[in-house]
């Protein structure tokens, strides 16, 4: 067989099946609170990228920077991207890989019950009906440890082991 050759072997072994438990509120938790980290730098970084776009856009028309800041924090469209921003953060994370930087800490990962990730429809609808992360709390209460976002979805947060993410790639 020469180097160019390719040769591929088939075989009826399939890959070991992961064991995973679901996650505890404990951990969802500190997660989160991690998790308001990456969503601070996320928010920081659109608020700069915003003011820098809507300053280069409007700089013909304004003659001050305070006016132009009045206006911007007036406008409830300003409002609208930095909440936009901060939950595409969460929806991609979710559905590129399961996990956002505190779950990936935390050795956690969002999973539909057959372990495929979220779809961007699932990813969205789960952001909204979070509330911000107070949607957590329903887990104290059902018996699965799941979120009230969690329920709509079809969602878990399971626990990885803890060598799970060794050898992977990061998500950015």
């Amino acid at each position: 067989m020469t180097s160019k050759q390719k040769s591929t072997f088939h075989t009826n072994i399939s890959p070991p099946k992961l064991v995973v438990t679901l996650a505890p509120f404990g951990k969802k938790l500190i997660a989160w609170v991690y998790d308001l980290l990456g969503a601070l730098a996320v928010f920081i970084l659109a608020l700069v990228v915003g003011y820098i776009v809507i300053y280069l856009v409007t700089l013909p028309w304004f003659d001050s920077g305070e006016t132009l800041s009045k206006s911007i924090y007036n406008n409830p469209l300003w409002l609208i991207y930095n909440i936009a921003c901060v939950q595409y953060y969460y929806v991609w994370c979710w559905v590129k890989g399961g996990q956002t930087i505190g779950m990936k800490t935390w050795h956690l990962k969002l999973c539909k019950p057959d372990g495929n990730n979220l779809t961007w429809k699932e990813a969205y609808l789960r952001s909204l009906f979070s509330l911000g992360g107070i949607a957590i709390i329903w887990g104290i209460f059902d018996k699965e440890n799941r979120g009230f976002h969690d329920l709509i979805c079809n969602s878990r947060v399971v626990q990885l082991p803890k060598d799970f993410n060794k050898n992977k790639q990061p998500l950015i």
